[in-house]
């Protein structure tokens, strides 16, 4: 694929429209590169809790008569499957506060208010905690840019760093940030008179919501993401994974106290594991027991096919296996819309059909890696362009958008963002026609559009802030034209 950057007056003014529109800034340093890390280190959508007794069992017979308190919450995220122990009983949140201030650094950066590479200065009060522990990294009179403090906050867990962060930010913003998402059982206590309190259960939604691109944009999860993965301290649950095993974590110690919560990118799909443990008379006891829990839980996930299915009653079809893998890890209803259809043979390939798309097995596409490599969106796009007679120019390399030069159109910006953080040519294939606005046939709106090869991108006003990028119905209309 050849993507670059042209010239035209005319997809500049695309370009501005689409973006005035579209989602909230981007982080300063963001890069198309980095938004492209794909699906094995990414999620954009998350099933709902299935509780699975098998796992459950696991859980409970490894920590269920372990001394001192101790709470997990663990899910598979693209099937659901789930289990917790003690899940929402509160504890000493330890370092794993640092995960909420991360969060609000990045939403205040893509809202303007704060810059990721403009520089702090280390005061006395920042720095006060690591020097009484001798743990300084950052002595007073520093500078140091917010990315990098934040990089600091999450690999070496560093204090005085996040001491900066929270002063610039705001404890209560963190706090309202952690109430909108619904972790409403964490709290960040900024008063000196009391501590830092979650449960496992929060630690695991605001992993969930991280790994779906719901707790900031998925440009800026991806930026989480990859910071949590560079991760300095590994000796907690990581020692149960095999060797390699993408791990974007976060731990907390404290006297009597550890904990370890992130994101396991496994070759089954990505799970979140959660393990919080207390009044602890040796932390041996969680050393030992942590890994083992981590591996067979990984072993669970990873040694059995799991092959979920799920009923819709909207229309009356079940979407099952990796199809259905497939649909919540790339968004599930706000992407694809609900099935339409059962499992068919279409064109020699088996199928199924859905609002927005049409899902493909192709066992051939399994080369190119991914959590669920068989399946592949039909070229619904092309199919319907072709079905009402339409046809585009090639255009010239232009300003302001991505052009393709094996189909000859430009992306705009905006539009081209969306295309990166949603799969990209693996999902949707390459731009067939240029930007223009275009009546649609399921609401008779007019909406600016851009056809690709395996879907119709359109830009919904009306729609919220940050999800006014939609897919067009393509796999209805083609049902109804057959």
């Amino acid at each position: 694929m050849t993507v670059s950057r042209g010239r035209s007056a005319r997809n500049v003014i695309l370009v501005l429209l689409v973006a005035l529109a579209l989602a909230p800034p981007v982080v300063k340093g963001h890069t198309a590169e980095l938004a492209s890390t794909g699906s094995a280190t990414m999620l954009f959508g998350s099933a709902p809790d299935a509780p699975d007794g098998q796992l459950q069992a696991i859980v409970d017979e490894v920590v269920g008569d372990l001394p001192g308190t101790w709470g997990v919450a663990v899910k598979k995220l693209d099937t659901g499957q789930f289990a917790a122990f003690n899940a929402d009983e509160q504890q000493v949140s330890a370092s794993l506060y640092k995960m909420w201030v991360l969060a609000e650094l990045y939403r205040q950066a893509e809202a303007g208010i704060v810059d990721l590479d403009s520089y702090a200065t280390v005061t006395g009060a920042d720095a006060y905690y690591d020097s009484m522990f001798g743990d300084l990294r950052l002595p007073e009179g520093n500078s140091i840019t917010l990315r990098r403090a934040a990089y600091m906050m999450v690999t070496v867990s560093d204090n005085t760093a996040a001491l900066l962060l929270v002063r610039i930010l705001g404890p209560d913003n963190i706090n309202r940030l952690m109430q909108r998402n619904g972790l409403t059982d964490s709290i960040l206590d900024w008063s000196g008179s009391g501590d830092n309190l979650t449960t496992p259960s929060d630690v695991l939604r605001e992993m969930e919501l991280l790994a779906a691109s719901r707790l900031v944009s998925a440009s800026a999860s991806k930026e989480m993401v990859e910071i949590m993965l560079d991760q300095q301290v590994n000796n907690l649950a990581a020692p149960g994974l095999p060797a390699g095993t993408p791990f974007a974590h976060k731990h907390g110690a404290l006297d009597g106290l550890l904990h370890n919560a992130g994101i396991v990118y496994g070759p089954s799909g990505p799970f979140v594991f959660v393990v919080m443990s207390s009044d602890l008379n040796s932390y041996s006891t969680a050393y030992e027991n942590m890994p083992e829990l981590m591996r067979r839980v990984y072993a669970y996930f990873n040694d059995r096919p799991s092959s979920p299915a799920l009923y819709f009653p909207q229309t009356r079809q079940t979407v099952g296996h990796d199809y259905l893998k497939f649909w919540h890890s790339h968004g599930g209803v706000d992407a694809f819309g609900y099935p339409i259809g059962p499992e068919q043979m279409h064109g020699g390939v088996m199928s199924q059909q859905f609002e927005r798309a049409r899902f493909e097995w192709h066992k051939e596409s399994a080369k190119d890696g991914g959590v669920q490599p068989g399946v592949v969106l039909g070229l619904v796009g092309r199919e319907r362009a072709e079905q009402l007679g339409l046809a585009w120019a090639d255009e010239e390399d232009a300003s302001g958008g991505r052009f393709f030069a094996e189909t000859r159109q430009n992306v705009p910006d905006a539009f081209y963002e969306f295309w990166v953080d949603r799969g990209g040519e693996r999902v949707f294939g390459l731009p067939i026609a240029p930007v223009a606005e275009m009546e649609n046939q399921s609401d008779g709106k007019t909406y600016l559009t851009q056809w690709f090869e395996r879907a119709r991108l359109e830009l919904h006003p009306e729609e919220p802030v940050g999800r006014q990028v939609i897919l067009g119905a393509l796999g209805t209309e083609l049902a109804a034209h057959p």
